[in-house]
């Protein structure tokens, strides 16, 4: 059983939640480039926080992650290059 958060951990767990949040939505709704940076930041940030606990994570859920990341890279990259 892992440890039990603090209050101010948790907070701080769910300002990083709600931000990656916003930068998806923003990444979504900006066009161009810039809404495609933002995606693939999402990404970046998506997997930098992934690998650390994917060991912790139940075998059903690892395909989900990596498609959802997956699907994020591919919405970047085609904003990116200017088709969305």
């Amino acid at each position: 059983m892992p440890p039990r958060r603090g209050p101010a951990q948790r907070s701080r767990a769910i300002l990083l939640v709600v931000g990656v949040g916003v930068v998806f939505l923003l990444g979504l709704a900006v066009h161009g480039p810039l809404g495609g940076i933002l995606l693939l930041l999402v990404a970046a940030t998506l997997v930098l926080f992934t690998r650390p606990a994917w060991s912790h994570v139940r075998r059903e859920g690892r395909p989900v992650r990596v498609v959802i990341i997956a699907a994020v890279v591919v919405l970047g990259v085609v904003k990116l290059l200017g088709k969305l």
